[in-house]
């Protein structure tokens, strides 16, 4: 008989919190038919994987709101993680073994993280995956879709073909910032796209991520972190248009220079122009989902969400 505890996360966790969420995320990936149900990861996937998450991973915990594990007599299976920016909170993770699915570990979580219901002062935002009633789920906790989340996936080979064929008007010139500057233009262009201001998410990619940018007369116009693993986003732009020229130049920058068997990106519903553009260049949606507010979230047609999909 399962006898479950919970308790506040501690740093000492992470590593195993990790594997979890990696296990559970493989099962519903296998659930959907994305990965053949033979597939195992080797220690070495694994252990890499880790090693490219980690710092990200680190600096979550470091602006935890909230990080909470679920324990089966000594075996972790489950927990969630929420980061506080200003006034939002984010869901950056909710996980629960598979052994353990259906029990009602992922309610018990999200009640110890967020006992109230949210206010306009203090709004929440999920990433929402799976299920039909797991995204019920999380609108019991002050959150309805917004938008649309959508995987888009391309093979980087093909990728740069398509590209080297389009006849289009030349790009603009795409130029890398300072991370002093990339922070102060991050200042300026998010919070009127996403409602709310995140400085020490950017120090952080400041430090680990390189910012790519269109500049008009002195300001720039489009931003985009890209990582030297090949993770690419969060992006924003002044316009809509404004995120397809550097969203573009961070993909090249991925499929040239660390060629990997495919590129990836995560689009809202509401960014028209860059889904269009990159259905023309050969894009599928890879796994759907939703982005789901307590409070609206005022230009996501001008935002390109962070990869890995911990955070919008």
């Amino acid at each position: 008989m399962s006898v479950l505890s919970f308790r506040e996360g501690r740093a000492g966790d992470l590593r195993a919190t990790f594997e979890l969420g990696e296990a559970a995320l493989d099962a519903s990936r296998k659930e959907r038919g994305l990965l053949p149900a033979e597939h195992e990861r080797t220690p070495a996937e694994l252990n890499a994987r880790w090693e490219r998450e980690r710092g990200l991973l680190e600096f979550i915990v470091a602006e935890d709101a909230a990080f909470v594990v679920c324990e089966d007599g000594e075996a972790l299976v489950g927990y969630t993680r929420v980061a506080r920016f200003g006034e939002m909170d984010e869901l950056t993770e909710l996980w629960v073994a598979p052994s353990h699915a259906g029990l009602g570990v992922g309610r018990a979580l999200l009640e110890r993280c967020w006992p109230q219901s949210p206010t306009p002062e203090l709004g929440r935002v999920v990433l929402g995956i799976g299920r039909p009633a797991d995204l019920t789920l999380y609108t019991e906790f002050g959150v309805m879709p917004v938008s649309g989340h959508w995987h888009m996936r391309h093979r980087s080979e093909e990728y740069v073909e398509r590209r080297s064929q389009e006849i289009d008007a030349p790009p603009p010139t795409v130029h890398a910032l300072t991370p002093e500057r990339a922070v102060a233009e991050w200042k300026r262009l998010e919070p009127p796209a996403i409602g709310h201001e995140r400085p020490r998410l950017h120090e952080f990619f400041g430090r680990t991520r390189t910012c790519l940018a269109t500049v008009t007369d002195g300001a720039a116009t489009g931003l985009c972190w890209v990582s030297s693993d090949g993770e690419i986003g969060p992006a924003v732009g002044g316009e809509p248009r404004d995120l397809v020229p550097v969203v573009l130049a961070a993909l090249d920058r991925v499929a040239k220079s660390q060629e990997p068997e495919s590129i990836s990106v995560f689009c809202t519903t509401d960014s028209w122009w860059l889904l269009d553009r990159l259905r023309r260049l050969g894009f599928r949606v890879h796994w759907p989902g939703w982005v789901m507010s307590s409070v609206p979230l005022p230009g996501l047609d001008r935002y390109l969400a962070t990869r890995p999909a911990r955070l919008l």
